[in-house]
């Protein structure tokens, strides 16, 4: 196999080839010289401690090492030549091509592939990168020998008329548990469920789960038909297991499915052969051409490059409340919620949540970005982290022991068999007045295993359309080709696209509305759901307007504003989830008359009426599950609660149209009072009013440079201000009563007390006189908090009260800021004593409260005693 040798990026550009040593013909080896260049450089000569230093050019000759064994057939460079950048320099013939490796060696000549020398840039175990092997990890091959290899499986398969099918175990077309219920069910033909399970095989894995899992027998039930279509889809596709379960688990399954091998043969992949413990990828087995692969699968977030190949089909859940065994090595589903099957039937089991560590591919798909060639060969021949893979174990044998300890199906049947003893203890009244049983018979148990599942044979109806459109396809374009031999790959069409064709028919002039199946933040467009519905050629909409046919219903959340909406208009069919899972296996649209959904008596205003002449406009609101959150209350010890959807929308009994209330003819709204008025005078208003504040600061300024008034609501003087000391609330609370006083007596008789003609005082005046705007009237400034010292001011404002005048203060104490004021000569100790006592009084329960003016009085009289 000829190979072409390029000089490498590691040389010194630009060289010239000064000499080749080697002739074509000639026999080389690796790490032998082939050729010798020259390269130039600079260098810096000269005395470098007197600073007297220059570049002079220097030229330097090297040798160029043959990075291969092999006979050397052309040189397509020469001697002499100048050569700028890397470049093919020579064909070698090598003797081995090393296509083929396996663990590190190459499966034909045997060398070391992982050995690393100066010759080349790259090592060997590069030229076979792609693992392609159902059960080896270890086997990798070219790129060459993969896409040889693929067109001998196409040409294989063409001759055959067939096409390769894909296909998951769990909850695709099996069912396996681990509760011991099962195996007692089975020995125990009294049970109401022996019948459901007495075709269920068993097996015991050698290298199972560790601890209390371990040697646990696993019960696998087939789904319906299984053993029928398997048979007749084999006719037409080649099948191959991929499961996210272990190699031995895989193994012990196919067995049980096809215990002859004919079906799958050794064509069975597991995780441990996967190289990606998240994601499936049909590049594993098919790394060139996906075009003749189809897969069926009961998930298809663990396809995130291949959705264009998938089948979804819809979960077998026959062991009620169990799930994917294997639920652990499988992405957390994020984008739906619990359906109301599930959370009836898990009946308090415990399911761990895995948490998501997605690889390069898988967040490059996430995002709606192809992954790269080079992720994609990583991710699927590489293996992960392996403490990832370790936690991923330990949490699934978590969950088999919570399954072998709880046994959720034993506890379903004990739920049902209280429920059929309370029905057959509960009586009616007879027409005699005595009362007899419900049922003149005992009640017959019933039984948690149903096995009604029919997905099988739509299936089958869908594989053999597509078979038979995909063969029509080929067969068309060889004609066009008119291609004389037995295959043409060239007429090859996409399998994947008849897919699409074949699907977009099923559901087309279909417009629904989802409501409450999708969780908050979740785009509605990529939803699992969403696509699905998309990918069947339904138009997804957002909203309830006239011409939407279907609004599909979560049961968890029968009262949205979209079933409301959608109860108004007749022709919406309001159906649940199961006629949309209905559709997806029919591929068609299926009778909604048995999926419709039972609307609220209060959602439903008026019943099934054509939409008034008011309402016929576009209606909107999208529902509260994708709309913005919920209220939450936080309490002050920082606990949170998420209001209830009742608590949210309030009483949903009540129609939307009653919140706006009735008017009577004549009778106006509130807010319409709101369109005329004038907001520009309010603002003047506003303004005017705020003026007043500076107006009343200047006054008082006005006071402190010359007028020697007292201001009774300040407590100030010109020559100062004394505040009492804060801190007693006694002191605190007689204010606030006089305030009381202030408010109900001075302010609607301004005349009764001429002497408090303070600076708040004569703001609240000025505002009632300017009374004529409702707006002024409405704000008072509110009264300034203590600063320590109003103690000896509220002496003097009570002096005031009781008509003593103080003698006005010398000049000294008016020129000067700070000074004594007018009622020095007060004894302070004897005037708190007083106010202790009118405390005292009023504290009393019988003594009616002393008048302000009686307090004011006998201060001003003791004040004029000590004056």
């Amino acid at each position: 196999m000829s190979k072409t040798i390029r000089l490498g990026t590691r040389l010194r550009y630009p060289i010239t080839i000064v000499k080749l040593l080697k002739s074509p013909g000639e026999t080389v080896k690796k790490q032998e010289r082939l050729l010798q260049y020259s390269f130039k450089w600079t260098k810096e000569v000269g005395d470098t401690i007197r600073g007297e230093t220059w570049e002079e050019e220097q030229t330097t000759i090297a040798d160029w090492d043959s990075p291969a064994d092999g006979e050397l057939r052309q040189w397509n460079i020469k001697e002499g030549e100048l050569i700028e950048q890397d470049q093919a320099c020579l064909v070698i013939k090598e003797a081995c091509s090393h296509e083929i490796q396996f663990q590190g060696l190459c499966a034909i000549c045997g060398k070391d592939m992982t050995e690393v020398n100066w010759a080349t840039d790259s090592r060997d175990t590069e030229r076979a990168p792609i693992s392609m092997v159902h059960d080896q990890t270890n086997l990798t091959v070219s790129q060459v020998h993969a896409q040889r290899t693929e067109h001998e499986l196409q040409r294989r398969l063409l001759l055959q008329r067939k096409l390769s099918l894909v296909v998951d175990l769990d909850q695709t077309i099996i069912h396996a548990c681990i509760d011991p219920t099962v195996g007692e069910w089975q020995r125990d033909p009294s049970n109401p469920n022996h019948e459901s399970v007495k075709d269920v095989k068993s097996f015991q894995l050698e290298d199972g789960p560790r601890g209390v899992a371990r040697g646990c027998w696993y019960y696998i039930k087939m789904r319906p038909g299984l053993e029928g279509f398997l048979k007749r889809i084999s006719t037409m596709y080649e099948l191959h297991v991929y499961t996210m379960g272990t190699r031995a688990y895989a193994r012990e399954v196919a067995r049980v499915v096809d215990p002859n091998q004919r079906l799958f043969g050794n064509r069975v992949i597991s995780r441990d052969e996967n190289g990606n413990m998240y994601a499936k990828s049909l590049q594993r087995l098919f790394p060139v051409n996906t075009n003749m692969v189809l897969i069926i699968d009961d998930r298809a977030d663990v396809w995130p490059r291949n959705r264009h190949n998938l089948i979804k089909v819809s979960p077998y859940d026959f062991f009620k409340g169990i799930g994917d065994i294997n639920s652990s090595f499988l992405p957390p589903r994020t984008d739906t919620l619990p359906s109301e099957t599930a959370v009836a039937t898990t009946n308090g089991l415990s399911t761990a949540i895995t948490p998501t560590i997605p690889t390069a591919a898988a967040s490059a798909a996430a995002v709606g970005e192809p992954a790269s060639a080079l992720d994609d060969l990583v991710s699927m021949s590489g293996g992960e982290d392996a403490t990832i893979t370790q936690l991923q174990i330990e949490e699934q044998a978590r969950t088999l022991e919570r399954q072998i300890n709880e046994r959720p199906l034993q506890a379903l049947q004990e739920k049902l068999d209280k429920e059929d003893e309370e029905a057959e203890k509960s009586t009616t009244p007879s027409e005699d007045g005595e009362e007899t049983p419900s049922s003149p018979s005992p009640h017959p148990r019933h039984q948690v295993l149903l096995d009604d599942d029919h997905e099988l044979s739509y299936l089958e109806q869908h594989l053999t359309e597509l078979h038979r459109i995909y063969y029509e396809e080929y067969d068309r374009k060889r004609a066009l080709h008119r291609s004389s031999t037995s295959v043409d790959l060239a007429a090859v069409p996409d399998v994947g696209q008849c897919l699409e064709l074949l699907k977009s028919r099923a559901l087309r002039g279909v417009k629904v509305v989802l409501s409450g199946l999708i969780p908050i933040g979740v785009d509605l467009q990529r939803s699992e759901i969403g696509q699905q519905v998309i990918s069947f050629g339904a138009e997804l909409r957002n909203n309830i307007t006239k011409d939407v046919t279907h609004l599909v219903v979560s049961a968890l959340r029968p009262r949205t504003k979209k079933v409301r909406q959608a109860a108004r208009i007749p022709s919406i069919k309001i159906v649940n989830k199961d006629w949309l899972e209905e559709c997806f296996s029919q591929w068609a649209i299926a009778d909604e008359e048995p999926y419709l959904f039972e609307v609220h008596p209060d959602d439903r205003p008026g019943g099934r009426t054509a939409l008034a002449e008011g309402e016929r406009e576009r209606l909107s609101d999208a529902d509260e599950d994708e709309g913005p959150p919920r209220l939450r209350l936080v309490s002050a010890s920082g606990d949170t609660r998420e209001l209830d959807e009742d608590e949210d929308e309030g009483d949903e009994s009540e129609s939307e149209d009653d919140l706006i209330p009735d008017f009577e003819d004549g009778e106006t709204s509130p807010i319409d009072g709101l369109k005329s008025f004038n907001w520009n005078s309010a603002d003047e208003e506003l303004n005017e009013f705020l003026a007043g504040d500076s107006d009343d600061s200047d006054d008082v300024m006005d006071s402190e440079d010359g007028d020697e008034e007292l201001t009774a609501g300040t407590g100030t003087s010109s020559g100062g201000s004394r505040k009492r000391k804060l801190g007693d609330d006694d002191d605190d609370e007689e204010e606030e009563e006089d305030a009381e006083t202030e408010e109900d007596g001075v302010l609607d008789e301004p005349s009764s007390r001429p002497e408090q003609e303070n600076g708040s005082a004569k703001r609240l005046k000025r505002t009632t006189s300017r009374g004529k705007s409702s707006l002024r009237n409405q704000f008072i400034l509110p009264t300034p908090l203590g600063t320590g010292d109003e103690e000896e001011d509220a002496a003097a404002s009570k002096a005031l009260e009781g008509g003593l005048h103080p003698p006005p203060p010398a000049a000294s104490q008016t020129s000067s800021v700070g000074g004594d004021s007018a009622f020095d000569d007060i004894d302070e100790a004897e005037l708190e004593a007083d106010f202790m006592a009118e405390f005292a009084a009023a504290d009393a329960p019988a003594p009616a409260p002393v008048p302000a003016t009686s307090v004011g009085k006998e201060v001003g009289g003791e004040s004029r005693e000590k004056g």
